[in-house]
């Protein structure tokens, strides 16, 4: 299985990776959910499953993931743009 990965295939799993590891930190409670970095993490890792998506498209994985980058840009804006700063 490896051994057929492609560069964006390696991409992906970063992205999964940047994911999974924002949801233990939260989990864990080493990294607040409700200050940035947690979302900007989403948010790159939801880009970089994107890229990968690209080369070998999933709808279904698609939608999650764009669904994924939006609540990250929507709590990031909010965050740094609305009234309920923290």
């Amino acid at each position: 299985m490896i051994e057929g990965f492609t560069v964006y295939d390696w991409v992906g799993v970063v992205g999964s990776l940047i994911i999974s590891s924002g949801y233990l930190a939260v989990t864990r409670g080493w990294v607040d959910a409700q200050k940035p970095g947690f979302n900007l993490a989403n948010l790159v890792g939801a880009v970089l499953i994107l890229v990968s998506l690209y080369v070998r498209p999933n709808v279904g994985a698609i939608i999650i993931e764009v669904l994924w980058l939006a609540i990250a840009i929507y709590a990031l804006g909010q965050y740094f743009f609305g009234k309920s700063r923290r």
